[in-house]
């Protein structure tokens, strides 16, 4: 039992020492020692170790006070690998990341929508080995890879129930990914994952509480609560594409109420039902606030931002944040209509939070990925 004590608080010394360096590059030894209130023996031993370990490398000498000039010391953060991968609307989107949840390559690739499961398969599987063969990386030295999907719905053998775009059936992405690259494997939603990267890389960076509201074929919003983000008791927390929220004929099985009727697959069949031909646009929000000359387009898209004002005061009247941070499609949102959004949120919740548009992105999934695979993966020797 003493060995077992003294083997633990070592390594939580080894780890307080690595964190010190993540946060705090370029410290001696001394250094060290003092901010984590070691020995010099002590931290010099742990040091030799995580050199060892390639956790830790010397980077150089800093300025002499009088004596021997010290050793500068610096995490090293290309030990080891995580993956990160964002299946949004029809675009996959890949990165390797770092230890310290930066990215180091990037990858993406379309995909036709409704396309069969092991299509999205061998789309992930083969933009991993590209991603690997560029940075000239060895298997061994990846921990694993997070993906996220929209409209996740799990069952107990971890299959994908439903999906706004893509036909999973029963291809099972965890097992079938974990099999071909040898790797661990975790499936998040993937708003979630988008929500989780804001809160370390972009809008959502020291505000506590915040939704993330995302628009795109689904509609999903991610929820941060007191500094931590919340799933909810079925890890379905903020599904808001089923708020009962317009005509209530479910357009499929994989989407709710709100998602069938005013997500992008919902507003480009009413266009459709009036013969208004769609144009080859990057988002389809444009192609209205472009077009709403047109009675009818008008009418469609002003309708549409009505009733996505609507679904944010629903959640921002439970919530009560201190931001809301708009994506997907809301991100194209001229100034008009813009101001009207805002102003219909005003004139429905007793208080309005900050109103923020997010510029990661898709890239906001990718940093979510990487921190919550870093968060289940990272086991250095501690």
């Amino acid at each position: 039992m003493q060995k077992s004590s003294s083997e633990m608080v070592k390594l939580m010394n080894r780890e307080k020492i690595v964190n010190e360096l993540k946060q705090n590059p370029r410290q001696s030894r001394a250094d060290l020692s003092k901010k984590t209130n070691l020995s010099k023996p002590a931290v010099s031993e742990i040091v030799k170790e995580l050199i060892e370990d390639d956790l830790v490398f010397e980077t150089g000498l800093g300025p002499s006070t009088g004596g021997k000039k010290p050793i500068y010391l610096e995490y090293n953060a290309r030990s080891n690998y995580v993956l990160g991968t964002l299946i949004e609307n029809e675009t996959i989107f890949l990165a390797l990341g770092d230890m310290n949840g930066e990215i180091i390559n990037f990858h993406k690739e379309k995909f036709t929508p409704f396309s069969d499961g092991n299509v999205i398969v061998n789309i992930i599987a083969e933009g991993v080995r590209e991603l690997l063969n560029r940075e000239q990386i060895d298997d061994e030295k990846v921990l694993g890879m997070v993906i996220g999907v929209s409209g996740i719905k799990m069952n107990n053998e971890e299959v994908i129930s439903s999906s706004p775009s893509i036909n999973w059936d029963n291809v099972n992405l965890k097992q079938e990914l974990s099999t071909r690259l040898n790797s661990q494997i975790i499936i998040e939603n993937d708003v979630n994952l988008m929500t989780i990267g804001e809160f370390y890389k972009g809008e959502g960076i020291g505000i506590n509480d915040f939704i993330y509201l995302f628009i795109g074929n689904g509609i999903g919003s991610g929820l941060f609560l007191d500094g931590k983000f919340y799933k909810g008791f079925h890890s379905a927390a903020g599904e808001i594409g089923y708020m009962v929220i317009g005509n209530q004929q479910p357009l499929s099985e994989d989407l709710g109420v709100f998602e069938t009727n005013y997500g992008l697959f919902g507003v480009s069949k009413k266009l459709k039902q009036l013969n208004i031909d769609i144009q080859d646009e990057k988002s389809l929000l444009n192609f209205l606030q472009k077009n709403c000359d047109n009675k009818d387009i008008k009418t469609i898209l002003e309708d549409t931002i009505n009733q996505w004002a609507k679904a944010a005061s629903n959640i921002i009247s439970i919530i009560d944040p201190q931001a809301v941070i708009l994506s997907g499609e809301l991100t194209y949102l001229n100034n008009f209509y813009y101001n009207r959004f805002q102003r219909m949120i005003e004139s429905y919740v007793p208080k309005i939070p900050q109103i923020k548009i997010t510029e990661l992105e898709s890239k906001a999934g990718i940093y979510g990925a990487l921190h919550l695979a870093l968060q289940h993966f990272y086991e250095p020797n501690f």
